[in-house]
């Protein structure tokens, strides 16, 4: 009797975890909003300052760090966008043949727009992704990319789209009930309080009870 209960109460917290994932798939996905050199010089600042503080957070870099590199690549890139090119240009010297593989994974990830560019916030998490050794440095790259807006959690929407950016990343195509499934079983073992927002600790202690997330750890 006891297992028919534990089993109906699986079956119904399922349920529960594939409408929010569905409800994520109805909402009208917002273009993410590049970060792009205004005229007025105190709108400017105003953008610098939120972007330098979410880099702070979700890297290792410091202030001064961020804007010597801020300058670097407004230089380069006077509009505030890097094209697939300028990218592989300015990487390869670090990451030599492994540079053109890189900036193709990762264009799919963060152009998601069609644009064919990247922003400064977009370029330092590109960069990051490059220094990750550990497991726990992996999925705190993970998390911070699709935490767009720094907010420190994220949701079954933005789960969606960290699968499909994953599978995107891997130049793997995957058809939308293979996504929800995805992302049903990495909410099911990540979203122990059931309240449907996914914190970084929740996540980077819970994700690896993922088989999906622990597959792509262990991938070499």
């Amino acid at each position: 009797m006891g297992d028919v209960e534990t089993m109906s109460k699986k079956g119904q917290e399922t349920k529960k975890i594939r409408k929010r994932v569905n409800a994520s798939t109805k909402k009208q996905k917002k273009p993410k909003k590049k970060v792009r050199v205004e005229d007025d010089v105190q709108v400017n600042e105003a953008i610098i300052e939120k972007m330098v503080t979410t880099l702070m957070c979700n890297t290792e870099l410091s202030e001064a760090a961020i804007r010597s590199q801020y300058s670097s690549f407004m230089k380069e890139c006077p509009a505030g966008e890097m094209s697939k090119e300028k990218f592989v240009q300015l990487s390869e010297t670090v990451l030599g043949d492994e540079a053109q593989f890189l900036a193709d994974s990762l264009f799919r990830v963060f152009d998601d727009d069609g644009s064919g560019t990247m922003d400064f916030q977009e370029y330092i998490m590109a960069l990051n992704a490059t220094k990750l050794t550990t497991p726990e440095e992996k999925l705190k790259w993970i998390f911070n990319v699709f935490d767009r807006d720094g907010g420190g959690s994220i949701d079954a929407g933005e789960i969606q789209e960290m699968v499909g950016g994953l599978f995107a990343m891997a130049g793997a195509e995957i058809g939308l009930e293979e996504l929800l499934d995805c992302t049903e079983e990495i909410m099911a073992a990540i979203d122990v309080d059931g309240d449907g927002d996914i914190t970084r600790d929740e996540f980077i202690e819970h994700a690896p009870k993922s088989q999906f997330i622990a597959n792509m750890l262990n991938a070499e």
